[in-house]
């Protein structure tokens, strides 16, 4: 028996029996024993009629029949059986026509079956079965499966075979009612108290047609039975009589009729006074509070009902002070005998700390209208917050101003606040966001200061820990332990696997469901040779393995290929034609497919963009027939631009119109490697630096080093291999060779190029002049930024090196850059920038005339040689760091030496000669350059300056010595360049003592 029922027991009726009384959903029903009277009555009533198991029995239409029932106590016709639905299953199950939704079979009576207990169809037990493990409804989450006929949906597989009522399991044959028990149904109706009494039947139960118990009506007083099929079990009925309870204190009773439950508050209204007796108000009984009130002289009475909002004031005995109270009932005289501020009352101050006897500024108070004094100490009076009052002793309430510093609801920001706000259940809040994600696992909350944030995040950390530790967890308790604030309400709105209609769940996680959607029609190849025939499912793929009939606009035959759907094209054509190229350049290219759109010769545009950069299309239409290039934001080549701020070439990628990027291409700091030394050329001190060249920086091309004391060592340790002949001298004096004016001014290289090409040569000589002679006139004008810098076409490696050799006799800065086959070289004015005397061509003329001497020197004999006088005198053997200038300061300051000169032959060898003479010398002329001789020793040796000096005899050049005034005749026969080698002896101390020998004889 359900919990709202009660059940009593009566006394027996006069027919004998026990009367049972219960009450159903509030209503009382009366069970009457059994009589034959009933039975009979029950018989002529007749059996039960077909009705659905979810109808309510009020729904006469659904059960076929119709009912009438007057409203008092009366006979009801029993409503005619439907058995259209359950005859109809059993006759078609007898014949064998009965048909399987599911295999579209034929059921008998030898099959196995199940019925819908929705829509009572019949399927094969084994076909409805397979249908709800693999069928199209099945959901892949929850495995619940959809009735093919009314689309009721069930989790429970169909796995029994049993009679219609469910009672035996694999029933016995049954010739006239197939796969029945014969037992009652039994089956026990949803709105009434009765079961089915027909025999185990399919279809339809019949509607209830007995009659209803005896009922009470709501209040009771009065018993009524009806029909079943009209009994109203849950609301009951009401008689005519009226309730008369008595509701309140004064008597008032209740006119609600028959009811059920409590009667409920008088909601009669009536006047009354209020509590203080100064206004008479109306309003329902029920809301009265009645109190006794007495008047505070004593005399007058009455009853309060309420009170009436408005503030009175009660004089105390002083006349001066009052008392204001609301509406109440009035205070007793002595509450208001003695006024609250007398002298008797108040004996302290405000805060109550000190006494008015003890303080010493204290007026002494005699009435209550004297002020009561205030001390100097902190009220500190406890306040209903908990805090304590922070003034100085006043008069009036107290008021609290605390400050509180609390956090905000999500917990990420503290806030200062004031006692009041503290106190209450606000919480400030902060503009944090919410980070937690929602249930669907894609969307973030976003909330600002989210008060279940942290628990969201704990919960998280919790959940990765789990997977960490390998512990399995549930999704529907992951799902259920989540905050109802973040549980997602978006729509999902994903396009399903059928890729027509979009979910319309909420947001989720995993997968979407199946699509539900169907068609009526049926779904038919493009070949017309496979058929689904309707209903077809939404997303369903008709797959087709006939040959596909389409036929291809080139006019080709197709490819043999399968039947597809329309949103699928035909193989493409495979016929190899001729066609021309996008870009125009050949019309008849051989071997291109049919189905080939894009025929391309390899040519590419080399029309150069805004960047300068060419635009490097494949055999592009849009360049040759539409004109427009690739755009230079596109452009991936190097930039290659000269750099304003240093000659190097920019090593960005393309920068023009980039976003973010700037078209200066000093911008970046230059990190090319440049090589920069002192003004005299000292190897040792070349070093390699970062150029550094920017918009901000100058380039380090054409720094001077200051030559130090190494450089000084350098050219010292060079003239004394020169003058010791040790070897390596030439590879250690190529330093200092360039400060020599009469060092030759061209590389041998620069010569014998130029020997070969000359006109090459020259108008590179050419271009390298008028180069500096512009910048020099440039400097003369007062230009602010004259050109230094000159960049050259790209050239072939000896070209590159005659460029940087010729450049080095200008005193040029040269550099090569890029890669083959385009590396070039570019060259830079510095401070040691000059211009040469003479030419490639001229040093090459000089060159020749000193060959043509040479010669006419080798074709004298040695007895001219030696038959010809002395004309000149060779100083040997400079000390260190003497130079031709301090020869010529000490030997030719003296009048006689005025037409005298000193020329450089060889590393630390001079000659002194008259160039007036020195070609036609006589006998006077050599006895002068004898005397000479002695006198000069002297002075070079006492003046440290040289070894030894001697007469000679030059060439008429006088670049070469052709002999020595020496002992051996055979030393004055040799080349001078081997005599004076042989005659340096290796010990410097050999040499000074031969010099001394020779002296002395």
């Amino acid at each position: 028996m359900a919990p709202s029922e009660q059940q009593t027991q009566e006394p027996d009726d006069p027919g004998g029996g026990v009367v049972r009384t219960f009450v159903r959903n509030g209503v009382e029903i009366e069970i009457q024993p059994y009589s034959e009277e009933d039975t009979n009555n029950f018989s002529a009533h007749g059996s039960h009629g077909p009705a659905h198991p979810k109808e309510t029995h009020s729904d006469k239409a659904a059960s076929g029949g119709k009912s009438k029932a007057s409203s008092s106590l009366g006979a009801a016709a029993s409503p005619p059986r439907d058995e259209s639905l359950g005859a109809t299953i059993i006759t078609e199950i007898q014949q064998a026509e009965y048909i399987c939704l599911v295999c579209t079979g034929e059921i008998d009576q030898d099959s196995k079956v199940w019925s819908c207990q929705e829509c009572y169809r019949v399927y094969d037990l084994e076909c409805i079965k397979d249908w709800a493990i693999r069928g199209s409804s099945t959901s892949k989450t929850n495995k619940a499966w959809k009735c093919p006929n009314c689309k009721f949906e069930s989790k429970k597989l169909p796995s029994k075979f049993t009679c219609w009522c469910g009672k035996v399991r694999n029933p016995e044959r049954n010739l006239l009612m197939p796969f029945s028990c014969g037992s009652l149904c039994n089956y026990k109706y949803l709105d009434c108290i009765h079961r089915c009494l027909e025999p185990c039947h399919p279809g339809k139960h019949p509607t209830c047609g007995a009659t209803g118990p005896v009922m009470k009506c709501q209040c009771g007083k009065e018993k009524r039975q009806l029909p079943c099929l009209i009994t109203p079990y849950k609301k009951g009925w009401k008689c005519e009589s009226e309730c008369n309870k008595v509701l309140c204190d004064l008597k008032h009773k209740c006119n609600k009729g028959c009811h059920s439950g409590a009667c409920g508050k008088c909601q009669k209204k009536v006047d009354y006074k209020c509590y203080c007796g100064d206004t008479k108000l109306r309003g329902r009984c029920s809301k009265r509070v009645p109190i006794k009130c007495v008047g505070i002289d004593g005399k007058k009475s009455w009853i309060g009902g309420g009170s009436c909002g408005k503030r009175k004031k009660y004089y105390y005995d002083c006349g001066e002070h009052y008392k204001v109270l609301e509406c109440q009932p009035p205070p007793d005289k002595l509450e208001v005998s003695k006024c609250k501020f007398s002298p008797d009352v108040i004996t302290t101050c405000y805060c109550g700390k000190t006494e008015m006897s003890n303080g010493l500024n204290f007026e002494k108070r005699t009435r209550c209208t004297d002020p009561v004094p205030e001390c100097d100490n902190i009220c500190n009076k406890l306040l209903p917050c908990g805090c304590h009052c922070k003034f100085k002793c006043h008069a009036g309430e107290c008021r609290c101003v605390s400050i509180f510093a609390i956090t905000c609801a999500c917990g990420h920001e503290q806030f200062s606040v004031p006692c009041k706000y503290a106190q209450s259940d606000q919480r400030p809040h902060c503009r944090h966001k919410c980070s937690a994600l929602l249930s669907c696992r894609k969307h973030y909350h976003r909330k600002e200061c989210c008060e279940f944030e942290q628990v969201a995040l704990e919960r998280e950390r919790a959940k990765k820990k789990a997977i960490r530790n390998n512990l399995k967890t549930n999704v529907r308790d992951d799902i259920m332990s989540i905050e109802a604030a973040h549980i997602c309400t978006q729509v999902c709105n994903r396009t399903k696997s059928c890729g027509v209609h979009q979910c319309q769940a909420m947001c989720h996680s995993g997968p979407c469901e199946v699509c539900l959607e169907s068609t009526n029609d049926d779904l038919v190849c493009h070949c017309g040779k496979t058929v689904i025939p309707a209903p077809v499912r939404c997303g369903t793929e008709l797959v087709c393995h006939e040959q596909c009939t389409r036929l291809k606009e080139c006019g080709h035959p197709p490819e043999r290929h399968e039947c597809h759907s329309d949103n699928e094209s035909c193989p493409k054509c495979t016929a190899f034609v001729m066609k021309p190229c996008d870009c125009g350049a050949k019309v008849d290219l051989p071997g291109i497919m049919c189905s080939q759109t894009r025929v391309s010769c390899g040519k590419m545009c080399q029309v150069p963009k805004k960047c300068g950069h060419p635009c490097l299309r494949t055999c592009s239409a849009k360049c040759t027939k539409e004109g427009v290039h690739a755009a230079p934001r596109d452009c991936q080549n190097m930039c290659q631009k000269v750099r304003l701020s240093c000659p190097h070439t920019c090593k960005l990628k393309c920068h023009l119109d980039k976003v973010g990027k700037s078209v200066n291409c000093d911008i970046v700091k230059c990190n090319e490697n440049v090589t920069i030394g002192c003004a005299c050329g000292n190897e040792k001190k070349k070093k390699q630096v970062k150029c550094g060249a920017s918009v901000d920086n100058a380039t380090a091309i054409g720094t001077i080093l200051e030559c130090d004391e190494s450089c000084a060592a350098a050219k010292r340790d060079a003239q004394l291999r020169n003058a010791f002949g040790i070897d390596g001298a030439a590879a250690a004096s190529s330093a200092i060779a360039a400060l020599d004016e009469s060092d030759s001014l061209y590389s041998d290289f620069v010569v014998e190029t130029y020997a070969k090409q000359k006109k090459w040569c020259c108008n590179i000589e050419n271009v390298v002049r008028t180069f500096i002679e512009d910048y020099n006139l440039q400097i003369e004008n007062d230009i602010e930024s004259p050109k230094r810098t000159h960049h050259f076409p790209a050239m072939t490696l000896p070209q590159r090196q005659y460029v940087h050799e010729l450049c080095t006799a200008f005193g040029l800065y040269t550099e090569s850059q890029d890669q083959e086959p385009r590396r070039s070289v570019f060259i830079v004015i510095t401070r040691l920038t000059k211009l040469p005397s003479a030419t490639v061509g001229d040093y090459l003329e000089m060159l020749e005339l000193k060959k043509q001497e040479q010669s006419q020197v080798k074709e004298l004999t040695q007895q001219e040689i030696d038959d010809a006088l002395y004309n000149a005198i060779v100083i040997q053997d400079l000390f260190f760091g003497v130079t031709k200038e301090d020869i010529e300061r000490e030997l030719l300051q003296k009048e006689e030496m005025k037409d005298f000169v000193i020329q450089w032959i060889k590393e630390s060898t001079f000659v002194l000669f008259n160039p007036a003479n020195f070609k036609s010398m006589d006998a006077d002329s050599e006895k002068q350059l004898s005397t000479l001789v002695s006198s000069f020793r002297t002075v070079l040796r006492e003046k440290s300056l040289a070894f030894d000096c001697k007469m000679c005899l030059v060439d008429y050049s006088a670049s070469y010595l052709l002999k020595i005034d020496r002992k051996s005749s055979r030393e004055s026969s040799e080349p001078a360049s081997s005599i004076a080698k042989k005659n340096q002896d290796k010990n410097t101390f050999n040499v000074l003592q031969n010099e001394e020998m020779s002296m002395q004889s």
